[in-house]
């Protein structure tokens, strides 16, 4: 792992329950296919602990509804929103868990390169970038064309921090994606265990072997300090 005094130190982030809570999102999801957000949390945990793709939880709550088509009305939705310079009710609610920001601007202030990206639309990418966070850049699998843990992903979200995949750390919550196929890719793996897919994913995976495990990521950067 890079140390704190080394110029081309790359951290990449995940998005989603990583710096951003998803609850507001799969809310939305349970208004749009018309049930309560508890069966739409319990669909998506299900699919989780069986190894399945969350995205088939759609049809689960709602048969003859898909997700991709779902996901295009949402999309859209937000596209108007952001259109309008509003983050409103008809798209994806965005909310910062409260470590994010504080964890952003400490590595910003050691001189760190930082790029968020993780498996979203680019709908949801102009979200984020609202948000105006202290990072390089913010990118999506929309943008990039390819999708965790297709080791593509990390080439690509590392040529975006303008670093080879080695001189990167990928920090996020999902040992399949995050942990196994950013390590698999050739980068530094830091899985932070909380979300869903953390806690469901943890009695299939361990840790995945990560390189480092934390529980918030207030504890990321005297841990990057330390390495």
């Amino acid at each position: 792992m890079t140390t704190a005094a080394d110029p081309e130190r790359v951290v990449i982030f995940d998005i989603g329950e990583t710096l951003i809570d998803e609850t507001p999102l799969w809310t939305r999801w349970a208004d749009q296919l018309g049930v309560t957000p508890l069966t739409m949390f319990a669909a998506i945990g299900g699919m989780i602990a069986l190894g399945r793709n969350h995205q088939e939880a759609v049809p689960r709550v709602r048969p003859g509804r898909d997700f991709a088509t779902e996901a295009a009305a949402i999309d859209a939705a937000v596209e108007a929103d952001a259109a309008a310079g509003r983050d409103g009710p008809a798209g994806y609610r965005t909310r910062l868990y409260p470590d994010a920001e504080p964890c952003l601007r400490a590595l910003a202030a050691a001189g760190t390169r930082v790029v968020v990206g993780g498996n979203q639309p680019t709908a949801f990418q102009r979200v984020v970038e609202r948000l105006d966070l202290p990072v390089h850049a913010v990118t999506s699998s929309g943008s990039l064309g390819v999708a965790k843990p297709d080791p593509e992903f990390y080439r690509r979200i590392a040529a975006v921090a303008g670093a080879e995949p080695e001189r990167c750390v990928h920090v996020g919550d999902r040992l399949d994606n995050d942990v196994i196929g950013a390590r698999a890719a050739g980068l530094t793996a830091v899985w932070l265990r909380r979300g869903p897919w953390a806690v469901l994913q943890e009695e299939r995976y361990g840790d995945g072997g990560a390189d480092a495990v934390i529980d918030s990521l207030a504890e990321l950067p005297g841990l990057l300090a330390r390495r």
